[in-house]
């Protein structure tokens, strides 16, 4: 699935709430994250279902920064995938492209 970096009082990846309806279960309190070849899990916050379908976590800034990826410019937030892998996993990786 397409996303986007989230930037607030920490990094996430913003699904949308299309994706979150669509590839996310609402008994999950929590997801598994690949990211930089390492599993990471990461709540779902409650407002996930709502109005901020993001996954937060300090892993992703950090991930963001080795990438070269952050900080970005405002309102430029960089193109990832989210690669559902079954059940409550996913895999993150960029885009080529930086910008949305």
């Amino acid at each position: 699935m397409k996303a986007t970096g989230w930037r607030g009082n920490t990094y996430g990846v913003r699904v949308g709430r299309a994706n979150a309806v669509k590839f996310f279960s609402r008994k999950w309190t929590t997801v598994d994250v690949e990211v930089g070849g390492a599993f990471h899990t990461v709540p779902l916050s409650p407002g996930f279902w709502e109005k901020c379908p993001e996954l937060r976590s300090m892993i992703f800034g950090q991930w963001f920064t080795r990438q070269g990826l952050a900080p970005w410019p405002m309102g430029k937030p960089p193109r990832l995938e989210l690669t559902p892998l079954g059940g409550k996993r996913f895999r993150l990786s960029a885009l080529v492209s930086k910008e949305v």
